[in-house]
């Protein structure tokens, strides 16, 4: 075997065009597979497989409306209800109307409602503008009775209204519902009121447009970032051009090899790049570190670039194994996003792999021998006074530096204990971003702003002769339900069929609030829900098996989402007959419910990417104690993340859920580069272990140092991400890979040096 490596090895420097020439080949492959590259930023990507819920929504798609798919424009202005501004609103309405792919448009100005005294009881009640004040004020006063407007249209206190605009199904994916809200965003801007804009549509679509603007926006500043620490590390035009150019290498391998995949830029998938940026270099790094430290040694290009091959090839290989099982552990999902992310992100870090021990190396061969004097950085001597003070912490306080370590672990998991895992559905948007604070302003001045749906249904094994839910008797007990829905704190608004009949029965009465109720005969119900159809299409399903209650919720956490659910079927057990089954649906709950599975499916692949990690320390180093000894300055780093997020109340989710797999699999190169190291130092210092791990600390220590500096001042850019998720993201996967290199460089060698673990010669 070892006779292979080095027959490649040998190939790699004798042929650096044919290495050159297959990778510029297939990076122009890749580049032609990369330019069709698809988006697909629909939700239904995120919920799992197999999950009765998820199977519960698409059945509700089936037979009902989308709940998914209303605009909600909100306007403040003087008095929504005077003649100016009613025109404006129509004029809007107008304009809303015509843009393709808006099925329907209401506003106060084109509102219908059901009006006594009248021989068509359904009426516009601006069939034109009045200019009276007296008219006006009449229009308003009968607005203000129906219960449909309050909290719609205008606000409890008036001075808030707003313009509800429905998509048409069919229009409802991110491309279309782009151009439908670039079209919305242009003709209210034509009117000078102060917008905000709520609803699903909206927040999917800036949602979205967030996060493709993020990675976009992050891209430079990491690419410029790499550049600048590439200057001043290394100080040679060779030493940044290669591996940036290895870098640009990978993403697009990487999203060539997502197309061939048939897998989308998705939810997930879009910090790819980014996050392939950041870590992508480590392996660059580490080579050119010990080339350059071997070439000023030996004086000889090619034979520097062997040794550095034969010598950490190896290394890089294994720290490379390691972090794809970090992002490799992600397949255990059930969420096929999640899955995609893992396996493309994992894919990637192999391609850096191959392009740093095959790429660089022949471009090396290519570019003439770099000046010996340039190799000296400028940070140079500040870099090895840092290891010199290392060493002498180990040397001097080895036991202190255990005993330390111990009570920060438990002081760590205290912190662990209080990390909360529910959040909600706005938590990942930071206040001040403009999608968030018209959000918060709708659930203020609207009440809630996120949809709620409840189905209630007839059992087959009915004993109470309810043939549909046109019967009295069901509405009544339909209407008592959606009372108590409505009266649950945090529950808005609440619409079903019962509030249209009783409308309806009201203005069949002459007006008289005394009828506002449901009718003792099915025959009037059937009656009106026959004249007034497209009032109910919404609502029941095709056969009346199936009644509906819309509304909305606040912005609630997981938890609250799953106590209010307790609290409807419980009243629902105790209070509702037999006959009626309710189910709780909405993409809302759904959502929220997807959001702890996927915390609870990425902590399991964090624990599988430990075990996996674990054994792969076993092979690696053929010795069990080292293993442990390896694995547990790499279990502080994790501990301590958690830390953080229970002291800084930092939300378990799934983005920094991840963090733990991802950060893990990193982490542990650092171990080995240590480790890998300090074995070749031992043999050669004749086994004494104090000089090893100094020579090790000097040595390694500085290409540890050089990567944690660079991986660290690329996730730190994550943190000024409009996301909350993707900024916690980078700021506890810095802070993680900073204490892994911390321990590395003081646990680790005062653990190795204490213990004194069996090296086998030979390994």
């Amino acid at each position: 075997m070892k006779t292979i490596f080095k027959r490649w090895i040998n190939f790699i420097l004798e042929y650096p065009k044919w290495i050159i020439g297959c990778t510029a080949i297939i990076t122009i492959g890749m580049i032609v597979s990369a330019s069709q590259l698809k988006m697909n930023f629909s939700i239904e990507e995120l919920f799992a497989l197999n999950d009765p819920d998820v199977e519960k929504y698409f059945n509700f798609l089936e037979e009902f409306e989308r709940e998914d798919n209303l605009i909600l424009l909100m306007y403040e202005c003087d008095d929504p209800f005077s003649y100016t501004n009613l025109k404006n609103n129509k004029n809007l309405i107008e304009k809303f109307e015509s843009i393709k792919g808006v099925s329907e448009v209401t506003g106060l100005s084109n509102l219908e409602i059901f009006t006594d005294g009248e021989d068509e009881l359904l009426r516009s009640v601006y069939p034109y503008i009045p200019l009276s004040t007296d008219s006006l004020l009449d229009a308003k006063k009968r607005i203000k009775s129906s219960e449909f407007v309050q909290e719609t249209l205008i606000s409890r206190d008036e001075k808030l209204a707003s313009i509800a605009i429905e998509l048409d199904p069919s229009f409802n994916n991110h491309d279309m519902r782009e151009k439908i809200i670039k079209e919305i965003d242009y003709h209210q801007n034509s009117v000078n009121w102060s917008w905000h804009q709520s609803g699903i549509p909206v927040l999917r679509t800036r949602y979205v447009q967030l996060m493709v603007t993020d990675t976009i926006r992050f891209l430079i500043p990491v690419a410029i970032m790499i550049i600048i620490l590439f200057t001043v590390v290394f100080r040679s035009w060779l030493a940044l051009l290669v591996p940036m150019s290895i870098i640009i290498m990978v993403v697009i391998w990487t999203i060539g090899l997502m197309v061939m995949l048939n897998i989308d830029f998705n939810i997930m998938t879009y910090i790819i790049p980014t996050l392939l940026f950041i870590i992508g270099i480590g392996d660059s790094v580490h080579f050119l570190v010990k080339y350059f430290g071997t070439l000023s040694e030996v004086k000889d290009k090619k034979k520097a670039l062997f040794q550095t091959i034969e010598k950490i090839g190896t290394a890089i290989f294994l720290t490379s194994i390691t972090t794809s099982i970090g992002f490799a552990s992600l397949i255990r999902s059930n969420i096929d996003i999640v899955r995609q992310f893992g396996i493309m992100t994992a894919a990637g870090v192999m391609f850096a792999f191959i392009l740093t021990v095959t790429y660089l190396p022949a471009m090396i061969m290519l570019f003439k021998q770099t000046p010996i004097t340039k190799l000296k950085s400028y940070t140079l001597g500040f870099r090895i006074n840092i290891l010199k003070g290392f060493i002498k912490i180990v040397r001097s306080y080895p036991k202190p530096i255990i005993i330390f370590t111990f009570f920060f672990a438990i002081f760590s998991m205290i912190g662990a204990s209080k990390i909360n895992s529910h959040n909600s559905l706005m938590d990942d948007l930071k206040p001040g971003t403009k999608l968030y604070d018209d959000i918060m302003i709708a659930e203020e001045r609207m009440g809630a702003i996120l949809p709620l749906e409840i189905i209630v249904s007839i059992n087959n094994d009915n004993s109470n002769e309810i043939n549909d839910i046109r019967d009295p008797i069901f509405l009544q007990h339909l209407d008592k339900l959606q009372k108590y829905i409505s009266s649950i704190d945090d529950i808005g608004k609440m619409i079903s069929m019962v509030d249209h009949i009783k409308e309806f029965n009201r203005a069949m009465n002459d007006g008289n609030n005394t009828f506002y109720s449901i009718p003792n005969s099915r025959s009037a119900i059937t009656q009106t829900i026959l004249i007034y159809g497209e009032k109910f299409n919404a609502l029941t399903n095709f056969d009346y098996s199936k009644a509906r209650i819309t509304g909305r919720v606040k912005d609630i956490d997981s938890k609250r989402a799953s106590e209010i659910k307790t609290d409807i079927y419980d009243y629902v057990e105790n209070n509702m007959p037999h006959y009626m089954k309710v189910e709780i649906t909405g993409t809302t709950f759904l959502a929220l419910a997807t959001n702890d599975y996927l915390v609870s499916d990425l902590t399991t692949s964090f624990v599988a990417a430990f075990i996996l990690i674990t054994l792969v320390m076993i092979i690696l180093f053929k010795s069990v104690p080292i293993t442990l000894i390896s694995v547990i300055p790499n279990t502080i780093p994790m501990l301590a993340m958690a830390a953080i997020m229970g002291y800084f109340d930092i939300i378990l989710r799934p983005p920094t859920a991840m963090t733990f797999a991802v950060a893990f699999g990193i982490a542990v190169d650092d171990t080995i580069h240590y480790l890998t190291r300090y074995r070749m130092e031992l043999s050669t210092l004749k086994w004494d272990y104090r000089l090893a791990n100094d020579r090790t600390i000097m040595t390694t220590g500085l290409a540890l140092i050089t990567t944690t500096g660079i991986l660290v001042t690329g996730f730190l850019i994550l943190v000024f991400s409009s996301f909350t998720p993707t900024a916690d993201f980078g700021l506890l996967a810095a802070l993680t890979i900073l204490i892994a290199l911390v321990c590395d460089l003081t646990f680790l060698p005062a653990l190795l040096g204490l213990v004194k673990p069996k090296i086998n010669k030979n390994e």
